[in-house]
């Protein structure tokens, strides 16, 4: 596997894991219709939005074929809490490759450039039904916060995971 900075050109790969990784992960979670309604089309145009800010630091999985079967992205705290300066917005990959080591690997890449950017400490928001959370635990991630978020019009509880040392995940990889 490679794990690299991501391209333009990768918004394509990026899309496409990312409808696929979340109709696999939230099925059970979310409405089937909701799910089955997300394309690739419409996450080609997000990513490709995404990618062009100066603050992003997003990376992609990469198989021995060169096909991307995953992707994280992160940068600065989204709510502008005065406490938190890192954020991991997002991390999935192809249900294949999933439970593999490889979170761990692009865990690190993510973060890695945030100390770069001079971020101190991270947190990172999932679904409390996500069954990764505990991916988040085992890396020293403590609930530190809770919010109530609305998709496909129902109301969920996201968790916010936190880290007060941006190095401290570091040491649980």
């Amino acid at each position: 596997m490679i794990i690299r900075k991501a391209m333009e050109n990768d918004v394509k790969g990026i899309a496409h894991v990312h409808v696929n990784s979340w109709q696999s992960t939230y099925a059970g979670i979310l409405p089937h219709h909701y799910l089955a309604s997300l394309n690739i089309e419409t996450r080609m145009k997000n990513w490709q939005r995404n990618l062009k800010m100066l603050h992003n630091a997003t990376f992609v999985a990469e198989n021995s074929n060169g096909e991307i079967i995953g992707f994280a992205s992160g940068g600065p705290e989204q709510t502008n809490d005065p406490h938190i300066q890192g954020e991991v917005y997002a991390i999935y990959f192809l249900k294949a490759y999933q439970r593999q080591g490889l979170g761990k690997k692009m865990i690190k890449a993510v973060v890695d450039e945030l100390m770069k950017m001079g971020h101190k400490n991270l947190i990172i928001w999932a679904l409390k039904d996500n069954p990764s959370c505990g991916f988040y635990e085992a890396l020293g991630g403590q609930a530190v916060a809770e919010k109530s978020v609305k998709m496909a019009n129902i109301e969920l509880l996201e968790v916010g995971y936190g880290w007060k040392d941006i190095q401290d995940i570091l040491n649980h990889l």
